[in-house]
């Protein structure tokens, strides 16, 4: 019952006054698509680099997005090493993608590796390099903290950015 209405206030939502609707329920489980694709522009294209975002949902490896490694290329010159091309195989989703090479970026925690995939992402850098670095992150302060600094982290698109 539950399903059922998320799914009349999701087609509530998203569907014009002035067009009706076949809702969800009247179709078999096994006939619904159970991903809903957006269609939006790239954010993390080559114009602008918007930093790293911490995610300490990333598994074990940091990666970027081409278009963010492009981006940080016009302020670093750094080429990828793409002898480790392959290296690993990202999950977004319900996809997964090859890396095309590995960066190392000096950040203000420590040199990170990153692993350069073809997606539409920024820089995410994971748990297990935080930990590496021995570093946490305070969502509630929005503090990066070492051993050493507190380094004040950026909330942008609702996410936290190392800049």
């Amino acid at each position: 019952m539950s399903t059922e209405l998320a799914n009349r206030s999701f087609i509530h939502v998203i569907t014009p006054a002035s067009t009706s609707v076949i809702t969800p329920a009247n179709i078999p489980l096994t006939e619904q698509d159970p991903f809903a694709y957006v269609n939006t522009p790239a954010r993390y294209t080559p114009q602008e680099f918007y930093g790293v975002m911490i995610d300490t949902g990333a598994s074990r490896r940091s990666t970027a997005g081409y278009g963010q490694y492009l981006a940080y290329k016009k302020i670093s010159n750094i080429d990828i090493d793409t002898a480790q091309a392959g290296a690993i195989n990202v999950q977004f989703g319900i996809g997964s993608t090859p890396s095309i090479g590995l960066i190392t970026v000096n950040t203000p925690i420590g040199n990170i590796d990153f692993h350069v995939v073809k997606a539409n992402t920024p820089f995410l850098l994971c748990l297990k390099d935080i930990d590496t670095l021995r570093t946490y992150y305070n969502n509630v302060t929005d503090i990066l903290i070492t051993l050493s600094v507190k380094l004040l982290v950026t909330r942008r698109f609702g996410h936290p950015f190392l800049l």
